[in-house]
């Protein structure tokens, strides 16, 4: 698939010092009204390197994931390494660890949130292991917890990795490339076509979620800061249904 290339000023950061203050400290608000513990799995250890002050484990076992519950940090990290595991093994491992997520929040009767790190150019197995944690975390609640949906937020300033109007870019240069026409979407494994999320998403799932039923949160809303506007897109998901965000600066994420 080809795309118009962009230029990279397109990326700019259009924010306001008074806007940028005004959203953190929403932001700020809302992580110390929060009592969920966020959980992160990294399927690759090039991921961690870009963070700090948070403690990462390197295995998942219930002693491990009951040290990071304990935490008075809201989030720890998980490095599952799961880029490097055939399909079979990925879902092994996604399916102990969602059982042992769910079996220490119990005990510890504390909410949680799981969010899945892979890679910013849409290299690892989507959707496989964000619906084995869905469906076992939904299974191990006897059905109490339900994820109405999931987002996909690729953005990486560091690397260069942008996405506007629904298109997922890596910029090189002063250019912006679409990811389908990069060496990454050559990838032996994990390779794709489409660098339109809802597309790459139509095409990974084999079709299971149309790119007409993935909803959007555009940089227009973003930067508008109409909260209401993205809180109300996001209560009408349903079913597990697929949001892109769009994010040139990390004000927009």
């Amino acid at each position: 698939m080809n795309e118009q290339i962009q230029s990279a000023s397109l990326v700019m950061d259009s924010y306001s010092d008074m806007e940028k203050a005004q959203i953190a400290q929403l932001l700020n608000e809302e992580t110390a009204q929060s009592a969920r513990k966020i959980i992160v799995l990294d399927d690759d250890p090039t991921g961690v390197q870009t963070v700090h002050d948070v403690h990462v484990y390197t295995d998942w076992s219930v002693e491990s994931i009951r040290r990071g519950f304990a935490e008075e940090n809201a989030l720890f990290f998980i490095l599952t390494n799961s880029r490097g595991f055939t399909e079979a093994q990925t879902r092994a491992a996604h399916t102990e660890i969602a059982e042992r997520v769910s079996q220490v929040a119990a005990e510890c009767r504390k909410p949680y949130m799981i969010i899945s790190r892979s890679d910013s150019t849409l290299r690892g197995h989507f959707p496989l292991e964000t619906q084995v944690l869905r469906d076992t975390i939904c299974k191990e609640s006897g059905g109490k917890i339900l994820i109405d949906g999931e987002i996909l937020c690729p953005y990486f300033k560091e690397g260069g990795r942008f996405t506007l109007g629904d298109v997922h870019y890596v910029k090189y240069g002063e250019e912006l490339i679409p990811a389908a026409d990069t060496e990454f979407a050559k990838d032996e494994t994990f390779g794709y076509h489409a660098s339109n999320l809802a597309e790459y998403i139509e095409e990974k799932t084999g079709g299971a979620f149309r790119a007409e039923s993935v909803t959007s949160i555009s940089l227009q809303m973003l930067r508008a800061i109409d909260i209401d506007g993205i809180t109300k897109k996001l209560l009408q998901v349903r079913d597990f249904g697929k949001i892109i965000v769009n994010a040139t600066c990390d004000t927009d994420v």
